[in-house]
């Protein structure tokens, strides 16, 4: 497989560590009948996906499937380096175990490829993370492959983040050292949510602050102390919650023996808050070594993160950690 093209600099100034972005090669192999349990169909708004048990995708944006057109976005935006993940709604959850190993193993090559016809961007891998076995096979292919972390969803079927099967799968990216963007998904969208747009504009950010939370009781992040993981929307309600989080702990009712205050800690956390105020705080809070720039491209959440991160008048050092120097770490791009 092609490598990922990174430009070999010391350390990138700017990145950008939350994209998604759909490879046109996978969509052809949809159209050519390569996975029988997944659908595409196009029209003037966009493509939408369908996968078993699951609601039609929303029409995909343009900029999506546009490779070149992300990198421009980038360049346009002072972007050095843009990891560049799957979209969340094209996970794969609800695929049998020989469709989501394929489809896996399809979107992560072609991402690669994508990447590699655009200097700057990194390709982050998805895997079947309902197959624990699976995922850690996938893990391992795309690490040799030249992903550089990993996003997952929050929703997946049969299985909550803090089950003990999901212990292999944050082994074996704690030993591959791959990072992995936590990202809130739906499998099936309550009816509740379905309308007024409260799906992204409420129910993402308490999907990740469940998720999250219940990964903190779990214990995992102390038992592999290598294991990044980065919550997207800035973790939701997590950092704000963080003493709430742990009174539970303390009153006994997270059943659960681990150092919640110590796993906390250990927890990083995007821009995608979209008011430098509160960006501000998390940095004060959490400081800013745990903070990655992400933009969601191309949803037009935040349109210009550098700038997003700039106005939240943080200290030259703080601001240099956010816009790249954490995610250069991390993602080993230094």
């Amino acid at each position: 497989m092609t490598q990922p093209n990174v430009e070999p600099r010391h350390a990138p100034r700017v990145v950008d560590a939350h994209i998604h972005a759909v490879p046109p090669a996978l969509i052809q192999k949809i159209n050519r009948g390569l996975f029988s349990e997944v659908a595409v169909s196009g029209d003037e708004h966009g493509f939408r996906f369908r996968f078993p048990g699951m609601q039609p995708s929303p029409p995909s944006p343009s900029g999506l499937t546009d490779f070149a057109l992300l990198a421009e976005w980038g360049r346009d935006r002072h972007i050095d380096i843009q990891i560049v993940g799957p979209w969340t709604d094209l996970l794969g959850y609800t695929l049998s175990r020989a469709e989501a190993a394929a489809w896996s193993r399809a979107y992560n090559e072609d991402l690669v490829r994508a990447c590699a016809d655009h200097a700057g961007l990194v390709p982050m891998a998805t895997i079947p993370l309902q197959f624990p076995d699976l995922a850690v096979n996938e893990m391992e292919h795309a690490h040799a492959i030249g992903c550089r972390g990993v996003m997952i969803g929050s929703d997946i079927p049969g299985l909550a983040i803090d089950a003990p099967e999901l212990d292999e799968v944050w082994g074996a990216a704690a030993g591959l050292s791959l990072p992995m963007l936590l990202h809130p998904t739906f499998i099936r969208i309550p009816q509740e949510l379905q309308s007024r747009g409260l799906k992204n504009a409420v129910a993402r950010v308490g999907e990740v602050t469940i998720a999250l939370t219940r990964l903190v009781y779990s214990g995992a992040l102390l038992r592999y102390p290598n294991l990044v993981v980065i919550a997207a929307l800035g973790g939701g309600a997590v950092v704000p919650f963080t003493k709430r989080i742990i009174r539970n702990h303390d009153l006994g009712w997270s059943e659960t023996g681990t150092d919640v205050e110590a796993s906390l800690q250990r927890l990083f956390f995007d821009s995608v808050v979209l008011d430098p105020t509160f960006l501000r705080y998390l940095v004060q809070q959490v400081g800013a070594h745990r903070l990655l720039m992400g933009s969601d491209y191309p949803f037009p959440w935040e349109p210009d993160p550098v700038r997003s991160v700039l106005e939240a008048g943080l200290p030259v050092e703080d601001a240099s950690a956010v816009l790249g120097g954490t995610a250069s770490k991390l993602f080993g791009l230094v």
